[in-house]
């Protein structure tokens, strides 16, 4: 007999609950990857996910795979071991970026932030200015400690230098504005199942023309043939009309994933990363009422996720056991810790269903009631 599992309500950062059209569309009879009707739908998703990234020239590329995916074909794609990295690093999945880069052998440097606000740019010049480096990578929505760190200021000072902005937006796309073309990011890694509301199993990312341009200046380019942007390139043109992926696509969650995209695009980017903020701000006054304070600087909380201080030092697992045990909900594990090395803090999503107004205010309730006992 197979294995049944508990299904808890999700109010993780991800994976979440995906809306029941997504799974409707996930569990239709699969249609292959290839001639028939997909190069043409394949193609006007790629055009409308242009939208969700904010880039005009360039391409958008869905490979099978999670956020890491993105992330691996972003760095293995276009640095080597004879180039420099500068990483942001002011939440753990900026510290994330040190295992990808060693696997790989790319050379980096970590800039230090303080978790729970933004980089200060000024610490990222200067280390520009002390030392010769071919990419800045950054976490746009760390979402570890519930920031965003601004794209400007960063895609100022890689124009500055004849640096590449490389951007982990995993947590952010589809939710966060990212407009590539305004903000200077050359390279957008996302995910499917954060704020695109899907399950796990697609690896968005948009590549801008300067990122082309430094590819097709790059010699003896050595790049696993899954992970190439050159391979999801030539694919793309010259297969075009029949077969415009160069790998086996996952064309059930590519179908779903042209419904939550025109459901965005519809919204508008703006209104709905505005919509998920407001649903975090009215959580964010409910607990706080409780005595549970956000842990970001306010300047740069997220929109779709927020870390939250326990009162009084209470060990955060009796809180996340609680929801879990009692009422069934899942919520995200938080960074901090006290002396005794007991974490404090944990993390509640709001974007996608978790930003409906019933989830938010069934979290105040049941966070009230273990208060109360």
């Amino acid at each position: 007999m197979s294995f049944t599992m508990n299904k808890p309500l999700l109010m993780i950062p991800g994976p979440m609950d995906p809306p029941d059209e997504v799974l409707k569309r996930c569990g239709m009879p699969i249609v292959p990857h290839y001639e028939g009707d997909f190069p043409a739908f394949y193609d006007q998703l790629v055009t409308k996910m242009k939208t969700i990234f904010g880039i005009g020239e360039g391409y958008v590329f869905i490979p099978n795979g999670s956020g890491t995916t993105a992330v691996n074909m972003m760095l293995a794609s276009l640095c080597t071991p004879d180039d420099n990295l500068l990483a942001i690093n002011n939440g753990s999945f900026g510290g994330y970026i040190e295992k990808n880069c060693k696997n790989l052998g790319i050379p980096f440097t970590f800039v230090e932030g303080e978790w729970g606000t933004a980089i200060d740019p000024d610490k990222v010049r200067d280390e520009m200015k002390r030392k010769r480096y071919n990419f800045i990578y950054i976490t746009h929505n760390e979402s570890s400690t519930a920031i965003v760190n601004p794209l400007e200021p960063i895609g100022d000072i890689a124009r500055e230098f004849d640096a590449l902005l490389l951007v982990d937006s995993v947590s952010g796309v589809g939710g966060v504005v990212i407009d590539m073309d305004s903000s200077g990011a050359d390279v957008v890694a996302g995910a499917s199942q954060k704020c695109l509301e899907l399950p796990p199993g697609l690896a968005p990312v948009a590549v801008g023309a300067k990122a082309w341009e430094y590819m097709e200046k790059m010699k003896n380019r050595r790049v696993p043939y899954f992970l190439d942007f050159m391979s999801w390139k030539n694919a793309f043109i010259e297969m075009h009309d029949e077969h415009p992926q160069p790998v086996t696509g996952a064309t059930h969650m590519l179908y779903a994933l042209d419904w939550v995209v025109d459901r965005i695009i519809e919204e508008g980017l703006e209104n709905r990363q505005e919509r998920f903020r407001t649903s975090g701000e009215r959580l964010k006054n409910g607990m706080a009422e409780l005595g549970f304070k956000s842990g970001a600087d306010p300047r740069y909380a997220s929109p779709v996720v927020t870390e939250f201080l326990t009162p009084g030092g209470i060990p955060a697992e009796d809180v996340r056991e609680f929801y879990i045990k009692k009422h069934n909900t899942m919520v995200g594990w938080g960074m901090r810790k006290n002396d005794e090395d007991e974490r404090i803090s944990f993390r509640v999503a709001h974007f996608g269903k978790a930003a409906d107004t019933w989830r938010i205010n069934r979290m105040i309730a049941i966070t009230r009631e273990f208060i109360e006992e």
